[in-house]
């Protein structure tokens, strides 16, 4: 186990992971920034292909990316998966979009992510959910559509994989769901928030408006194992490389180590 809690997720370069040579320079660059752990996500490239770079870089793999089909399908496969990869969680990307603005499909969902889950655990393997900012759309003036996944969802078998950014762009507070979701995280995806002519825009870690010495607090109050780095584009026409290191140094300014 790594002793950085600081993880940085392969969406953000997955124009650079296409290939085995492609993903080999990638965790190059990435390791001399200083990163000790990935996520994989978005990375087109057999399991054992992307076990064999990370092991050749000395990389941790913290947490993947599954899709919904792969989850209603056979958590075997996911679980072996991870095996390869040395990964004991996956998390659910994303609901299909065409799914989203049924509040019905959510309660289908909580019952497929229980069933994967319980499965996954079996495997010694724990599965999650990545949050966006639509899930935090109250159902008929109660509940969010992210409440109600959590509530209908056993906390056994099915884990959190909160966004700050999303959850601040939905109108939450990432500290009160991180300290609310205690012991049901174990990693959490950072990136900031700012405001660029009125627009949200995703941005470095630091960078932004987030509440980074809170957010951090309550993730070590609850004892969340990995912050992973998650940046869905680039700021200010900024080289995601550049972006990965400025969200990196930043933290370790903050004293995450």
């Amino acid at each position: 186990m790594p002793k950085s809690k600081i993880a940085v997720t392969l969406f953000n370069v997955r124009e650079f992971c296409k290939t085995e040579s492609d993903l080999d320079a990638t965790l190059d660059k990435l390791c001399g920034i200083g990163y000790e752990v990935v996520q994989v996500s978005a990375v087109p490239l057999d399991p054992e292909v992307i076990r064999r770079q990370l092991d050749k870089h000395g990389l941790f793999c913290c947490a993947t990316h599954e899709n919904y089909d792969a989850i209603c399908g056979d958590p075997a496969a996911i679980a072996d998966k991870l095996d390869i990869l040395g990964c004991d969680f996956a998390a659910l990307g994303a609901p299909p979009k065409d799914e989203r603005s049924k509040p019905e499909f959510f309660d289908e969902l909580a019952k497929i992510m229980n069933r994967c889950g319980e499965k996954l655990r079996a495997r010694g393997k724990k599965l999650g959910y990545h949050n966006h900012h639509w899930e935090f759309e109250r159902l008929g003036g109660k509940e969010t559509m992210f409440a109600k996944i959590l509530r209908l969802t056993d906390p056994e078998f099915v884990f959190s994989e909160l966004d700050v950014h999303w959850v601040t762009r939905g109108g939450g507070c990432p500290e009160t769901w991180i300290r609310r979701l205690a012991g049901r995280i174990p990693v959490i995806h950072f990136k900031d928030f700012a405001l660029v002519d009125r627009e949200p825009q995703f941005c470095e870690i630091g960078e932004g408006n987030l509440d980074w010495p809170g957010i951090i607090k309550a993730c070590e109050d609850t004892g969340i194992p990995f912050y992973s780095i998650e940046q869905d584009r680039t700021f200010l026409d900024r080289d995601i490389f550049t972006s990965m290191k400025i969200s990196f140094d930043n933290l370790r300014a903050m004293g995450v180590k």
